[in-house]
């Protein structure tokens, strides 16, 4: 058997009058919330009586631990000991007053002259010179030298050096050709002197020593 519902006690009935009131309701809100103003200030809002409390910041300060105390210093007080009383002999000097006999001083005898090195010199004081001169010398070649057959040949000419040293005597010894042209020339130049002129030794503080000299020989074609 189907069991009927209360006409009365049914709200289906009556849901769309509350969906209404409800609705209503809310338009009604929303129109006041709209209507509704804010009140404004007509006065500005001074600040500057307000007071705010500054809150105090206290610093953290580190605490070292004092340093350790310095060490004691350490006397030292050495034992002064007191030496033995020592009894030393000093014997009597006996001073010797025997005159001693005047000293015999001989005479000196002269130095020997100073040494002159045996080597021989670039320059010196007084150099050494042809006897005759340096005219008369070249003159001695001019005479006596013949120019090579060799040399004539090919056409070679030039300057021969000729390097010789004059010695105390005034001698002309180690002779040797400093610089040559060949062909012949050389030897030529060499072979006049072999019975070589005379000259006057050149002096280093009035002593006669060697000295070194060059002297050049011309080859000229004519």
């Amino acid at each position: 058997m189907e069991k009927r519902k209360n006409p009365e006690k049914d709200l289906r009935s009556k849901s769309g009058l509350f969906f209404q009131i409800g609705l209503l309701s809310a338009m009604f809100l929303t129109v006041c919330a709209f209507e509704f103003k804010s009140k404004e200030i007509s006065k500005p809002v001074d600040l500057s009586n307000i007071y705010v409390e500054e809150e105090t910041i206290v610093p953290i300060t580190e605490i070292k631990p004092p340093p350790p105390p310095p060490p004691k210093p350490v006397v030292y007080n050495p034992e002064v000991l007191e030496p033995d009383e020592l009894e030393v002999e000093v014997p009597d000097v006996v001073f010797d007053t025997e005159e001693i006999p005047d000293a015999v001083i001989e005479e000196i005898e002269d130095l020997p002259e100073e040494i002159v090195p045996k080597l021989p010199f670039d320059i010196v004081e007084d150099m050494p010179e042809p006897e005759g001169g340096y005219e008369a010398f070249y003159k001695f070649i001019n005479k006596n030298l013949k120019y090579p057959s060799q040399a004539r040949r090919v056409g070679i000419g030039g300057t021969v050096y000729l390097k010789f040293v004059v010695d105390e005597n005034g001698e002309m010894v180690d002779i040797t050709i400093a610089k040559g042209v060949g062909a012949g020339c050389d030897k030529e130049v060499l072979r006049i002197f072999k019975n070589p002129p005379k000259w006057i030794p050149g002096k280093q503080r009035g002593v006669p020593v060697k000295v070194n000299q060059i002297i050049p020989v011309k080859f000229i074609l004519n």
